[in-house]
């Protein structure tokens, strides 16, 4: 599962030059905004440019809303390995965005504990599947990626 502490403001900060996403879809287990989970770099980088680098192996497209991880067991990879955003513009097809609340989540069959939502696509460890972050009843992220 991915850790993030409490710079993660900073790695969504915006560009000011930037498009909005045509895709607007979250694919549990699998993709946010059409870049999916296992895709090449090099295809992501075709279709949606290099982005800009927020830390060791993350890359921020759509001026921040979505964040593409490249970095998995202390190791850079050519792949997307996650990707996660803290923007209300990207929904599952049962309509959760971010912004949504628990309640709203009981349509995708999530299982709660200690403020994280998530529904796993396969076994431990490293499964993928989806991660909703939860603060004061609302979802504030959603992670697509190997938990």
């Amino acid at each position: 599962m991915l850790v993030v502490c409490g710079g993660l403001a900073a790695l969504f900060a915006t560009a000011p030059s930037a498009a909005q996403p045509e895709n607007r879809v979250i694919i549990l287990g699998r993709s946010i905004g059409g870049i999916e989970r296992g895709e090449p770099r090099s295809r992501v980088e075709k279709l949606f440019g290099l982005g800009s680098s927020a830390d060791r192996g993350l890359v921020r497209y759509f001026e921040g809303r979505l964040l593409v991880d490249y970095w998995f067991h202390d190791g850079l990879t050519t792949q997307v390995e996650a990707v996660l955003t803290r923007w209300s513009g990207f929904h599952t097809r049962a309509g959760v965005h971010v912004g949504s609340t628990r309640r709203e989540l009981r349509a995708l069959h999530v299982a709660c504990v200690y403020g994280e939502c998530s529904l796993q696509a396969g076994r431990m460890p490293d499964a993928p599947g989806t991660l909703f972050t939860m603060r004061h009843g609302k979802v504030t992220e959603i992670y697509v990626g190997r938990n």
